[in-house]
């Protein structure tokens, strides 16, 4: 999703989300195992006999796990909101020689693309919709972009997960050519997660404020979403397992299949 930050701080900027997170976004995210994330996503398409054929990656970001599915021999294309973060995966596929479509375009609508016989949205992108309403919109957008008996996976993180490792964080580093600091937080009255980035390039006077705000939905919430929505569901899985999905996970998969031409 595209927002503007609120920043009313001297020496900061205005700006869309992920204007200047999309640069360092990758050294950020370094500790994520992708190849882990996408064998355990590919395991569950073999397990429901729905391996695509073109797959795309919902809210891809900067292309890490779309270029993972790549490697593993899928025809895969990349969606994100961000302009600047579809910009960095572009990049990236051009440097490595891949032939991928990166596309910008916002969840809830998908306009004019398709179709695909499977889709992914990964590490809790959901969790950016901000209401019920917006889950409906993004699952009508979606199914509206598969074939019939297609099947969609997305994950979602919990309140436990939250109240784990997000209470009230700060931390800084430096990379390359930049500093950042942030600071991670949970409001359980409002069930908000958000991460807060100041970054700073060398060699630029102005730094770069960014709020980044998560939903925290109770399981059975998105459930009923699903339930009501054209997708039928096949499973929920507590966090890269076999194991059934609650609100005691710390990540929840859901499995779901668009409805058969028939209906």
């Amino acid at each position: 999703m595209k927002e503007r930050t609120d920043n009313t701080a001297a020496g900061g900027l205005v700006q869309m989300q992920y204007e200047g997170l999309a640069p360092i976004y990758d050294y950020v995210m370094r500790h994520v195992d992708y190849g882990e994330w996408v064998g355990y996503v590919h395991d569950l398409f073999n397990r429901f006999d729905g391996l695509p054929k073109h797959l795309v990656d919902l809210a891809c970001g900067t292309g890490n796990a779309t270029m993972t599915f790549h490697d593993l021999g899928y025809r895969v294309s990349g969606v994100d909101a961000s302009e600047h973060m579809i910009d960095v995966a572009r990049q990236k596929a051009a440097v490595a020689g891949l032939d991928i479509q990166f596309t910008t375009d916002d969840l809830r609508s998908l306009a004019g693309l398709g179709p695909f016989d499977g889709a992914v949205c990964l590490y809790d992108s959901f969790n950016y919709l901000m209401s019920l309403a917006e889950i409906d919109s993004a699952l009508e957008a979606i199914n509206r972009v598969l074939e019939p008996s297609s099947l969609f996976i997305f994950d979602v993180c919990t309140e436990n997960n939250s109240l784990r490792y997000f209470g009230d964080n700060h931390g800084s580093e430096a990379g390359d050519g930049f500093t950042y600091t942030r600071h991670s937080y949970y409001d359980r009255a409002e069930r908000l997660q958000m991460n807060s980035f100041d970054i700073r390039f060398d060699g630029e006077s102005a730094h770069h404020l960014e709020t980044h705000t998560q939903r925290i939905y109770p399981h059975d919430a998105i459930v009923a979403r699903v339930e009501v929505s054209p997708f039928e569901l096949l499973a929920t899985y507590d966090g890269f397992s076999f194991r059934r999905g609650s609100e005691d996970s710390d990540r929840v998969h859901f499995v779901l299949r668009s409805p058969a031409e028939s209906l």
